[in-house]
């Protein structure tokens, strides 16, 4: 009997052994520069015009930036050292240094988190997207523009990666439904682009779209202590780019994206098959969803009495005391991650705010740059548009906010509004998928590549920037935002 043995392809590395081990450990090697770097730094003294305690600030901040920019260990643990570094090094008291975490900012992002599991995990918003899908989807230019839409609309109410997640398998089902190659497939492509231009733009009209916004608020607060952002006003002054930025990622996927498609028949017979596997409209989705539009009224109308974090946290309250929901359902959807990143990152901002770190770390960068307001924020604006690239949009507000905030009295700026230009621009995340979940959940369908996101994205990037620049030049005078 004769047998025949397929041996597996064997590739054999012929780099030298040195270069072998160095690849090998990029990682640790990386990680063993940035510490020994951090410890020699805080050997020497820092300049003259700085106090001890800003120059071990700034420290602990370059370290975290390095970290979180490069992603070497999880961004949520780059915070908690930053937390633990601080009282350590004698910068600041321990039971004042954790006071910051517990701030309103990390439980309106808790309470976000814990409704958007709800829907979730209740099946609701798989329900709410299968059916506009469906029903909007009679032509592959149409299903292009119900996943782009529902995925920013939805991303208005609900963290922006949570939409994603939800969006992501009811689109791979779709792709998988019509046969479409990960290799050549531009409508595939277009599909996952739309999901995750949908949820960013989406994220970018409201405080609801993700934690970020928050970040940047709670900042402003702690650094100008009489200065907010609401929820109706941050709409205000973000929904004309928003629009803008809209039609251009509509225009951007009708143009980018040939249809390489025309029979969809087989994606409408699996989403009724979804359907009818679901059933009817469960007593958990009805009471969850009255819950979440009791929320939302009482965040637009009753926010400034009650607070935006009380009024989630009631709401979560009252969907456990309804048996709506239980923790089991909705723990593997809360993104724990976030919630101590944001936390760790107010934390270090409201220190190197306190310790003068902040004030002179941004006269060294921005001074002599510019000479005018405007200019002054179209430089912030390209900073934090090109840094969110690279590193979380959140990380980009917890490095970028506190030393350009404390510029805003060198060029006569009101605090809110650096703080709108750095909250805004960071969420442009279109080129590289670290910069926001909803770029990596579309990415990790292999659909995409690294090139396909950095050409498509640069442009809609480059967009995002020329209708930033008409806020600025033009929409925010006009309504007297200075």
């Amino acid at each position: 009997m004769n047998t025949t043995e397929t041996s597996p392809n064997i590739i054999v590395d012929r780099r030298p052994m040195v270069l072998v081990i160095l690849d090998r450990l990029r990682r640790e090697i990386l990680l063993a520069v940035f510490f020994v770097a951090f410890f020699i730094l805080t050997s020497i003294e820092g300049p003259a015009d700085l106090s001890e305690e800003g120059y071990k600030v700034l420290c602990v901040f370059f370290l975290c930036v390095s970290l979180w920019t490069t992603n070497l260990i999880p961004l949520s643990i780059t915070s908690l050292l930053a937390i633990a570094l601080i009282p350590m090094m004698g910068i600041m008291d321990a039971a004042e240094v954790y006071s910051f975490f517990g701030n309103k900012a990390v439980f309106f992002i808790l309470g976000v988190f814990i409704m958007s599991a709800a829907m979730i995990a209740c099946g609701l918003s798989a329900r709410l997207s299968i059916w506009v899908i469906d029903n909007w989807g009679d032509s592959p230019s149409h299903l292009l523009t119900a996943i782009y839409f529902l995925s920013a609309f939805c991303s208005c109410f609900m963290s922006e990666h949570a939409v994603a997640a939800m969006m992501f398998p009811i689109v791979l089902e779709i792709v998988n439904a019509l046969n479409l190659s990960k290799e050549d497939s531009s409508f595939g492509k277009g599909m996952f682009f739309a999901l995750a231009w949908g949820c960013i733009i989406g994220g970018t009209a409201t405080v609801f779209g993700g934690g970020r916004v928050l970040l940047g608020v709670e900042i402003l607060e702690k650094t100008a202590h009489e200065t907010s952002i609401g929820i109706l006003e941050y709409t205000q002054l973000s929904f004309p780019m928003v629009i803008i930025l809209f039609i251009c990622g509509w225009v951007a996927l009708k143009l980018s994206f040939s249809l390489d498609v025309k029979d969809i028949e087989p994606v409408h017979r699996i989403l009724q098959k979804k359907l009818e596997v679901m059933g009817a409209v469960s007593i958990k989705e009805k009471g969850i969803a009255g819950v979440m539009f009791l929320t939302l009224i009482a965040w637009l109308f009753f926010s400034e009495d009650l607070g935006i974090a009380n009024i989630a946290l009631v709401a979560i309250v009252l969907l456990f005391v309804l048996n709506l929901i239980n923790w089991k359902m909705v723990e593997e959807h809360v993104n724990w991650s976030i919630i101590l990143m944001y936390g760790g990152a107010i934390c270090l901002g409201e220190v190197m705010s306190r310790s003068g770190a902040a004030l002179w770390l941004a006269k060294h960068a921005f001074e002599g740059t510019s000479y005018s307001v405007p200019v002054f924020l179209l430089i912030v604006a390209v900073l934090s548009a090109v840094l969110t690239n690279f590193m979380s949009n959140s990380a980009v507000i917890a490095v970028l906010l506190p030393p350009a905030l404390s510029m805003s009295d060198t060029y006569g700026v009101s605090f809110s509004m650096v703080a709108m230009t750095v909250i805004l621009t960071s969420n442009f995340a279109f080129m590289l998928p670290i910069g926001t979940p909803a770029s990596a959940i579309a990415y990790s369908s292999g659909f995409i590549t690294i090139g396909d996101m950095a050409r498509t994205g640069f442009f809609l990037s480059l967009l995002g920037m020329i209708a930033f620049a008409m806020l600025l030049f033009f929409y925010w005078p006009m309504i007297g935002y200075h």
